[in-house]
């Protein structure tokens, strides 16, 4: 694939690579970002690899982020975007700063930016497109490169549960799981529970609702107290609605530190980026978000869903 030579060749032009991803980051933002910061670092180990960003807590065991990056490390520096739409989403606004820019995405390419752009909606994560490269360059991957990559691939797939799950993606997977790391204790960190997760799930679930098509959470600042979690976490319920006979779409509504939600989407088939973007938010067909200032707002999205699944079944 041409694309993949071309950010080789400017992998290789340059000393110093910064790596960005989006801002409030998923599994599949710290696997791209993270996950070449690793790769390069091994197949070049003279260059200086840097990954910038917000740490945040609950995926403190994939990684963290490079601390203390000045402004002029970006002088003359190639710096990549992964998992990232547009430029407002971008964690550390810095990113333009360098002598050359790219964008590496799996969503659709609303805001084009950069000197190289690597757009491909048919991959189910930016974390696939990172393991393929990996692959195409036979470029050797090390345990934690592998792990990293893969945790994002399995989590913005869904555990390979939706559509743009293809032979590409199981191939790649396989690919990166030759590199030795340990799949089942990856497995364990990312899917036991606290006990006070799942009361909270059990909250949650009570007072789901659902109706038309939609169903939605709401987690307030009284459950984030009650069940001391971080608000940094708020994110991980964001499928706990899938697999219910007859939702079509999910949404989670989550209380952030500032006061404003958080808002999640997700659907097996229906296109909620459409609905995260009317909101300011963005994201993929089936996996979107937007952050929104109150709980009226939330009503108004949960009947544009209801309005979108209705034409999306032709009523």
């Amino acid at each position: 694939m041409e694309i993949i030579n071309k950010i080789k060749a400017e992998i290789e032009k340059h000393e110093t690579i910064i790596l960005h991803r989006h801002i409030i980051p998923d599994g599949d933002a710290y696997g791209s970002q993270l996950g070449l910061k690793y790769l390069i670092k091994e197949n070049y180990p003279d260059k200086e690899v840097l990954a910038v960003g917000l740490d945040i807590n609950y995926l403190n065991f994939i990684g963290s982020m490079d601390r203390n990056v000045s402004d002029a490390t970006y002088n003359n520096a190639l710096v990549i975007v992964t998992d990232c739409g547009n430029t407002e989403r971008i964690d550390d606004q810095r990113f333009a700063m360098g002598n050359f820019l790219i964008k590496l995405d799996h969503h659709p390419n609303a805001t084009p930016f950069g000197d190289l752009m690597w757009v491909d909606t048919s991959f189910t994560s930016a974390s696939e497109m990172v393991g393929y490269l990996a692959k195409e360059l036979n470029w050797k991957i090390t345990p934690q490169a592998g792990r990293i990559i893969y945790h994002g691939i399995l989590t913005d797939s869904i555990r390979f549960l939706i559509e743009a799950t293809t032979p590409r993606t199981l191939e790649v997977a396989a690919h990166l799981l030759k590199s030795g790391f340990d799949l089942n204790a990856l497995h364990l960190e990312m899917y036991n529970k606290k006990f006070s997760d799942l009361q909270l799930q059990s909250e949650l679930i009570k007072t789901a609702k659902l109706e038309d098509g939609v169903g939605h959470i709401i987690l307030t600042d009284e459950l984030i107290h009650q069940y001391r979690l971080r608000y940094d976490e708020n994110g991980k319920f964001a499928n706990l609605l899938s697999g219910i006979d007859g939702v079509e779409i999910w949404i989670t509504f989550a209380i952030r530190e500032d006061q404003r939600y958080r808002v999640e989407f997700r659907s097996k088939r229906f296109a909620v980026n459409g609905i995260a973007t009317n909101w300011g938010g963005g994201g993929h067909k089936l996996a979107a978000g937007a952050i929104i200032d109150n709980l009226e707002q939330a009503k108004m999205i949960v009947q544009e869903a209801k309005a979108w699944v209705k034409k999306g079944k032709g009523e």
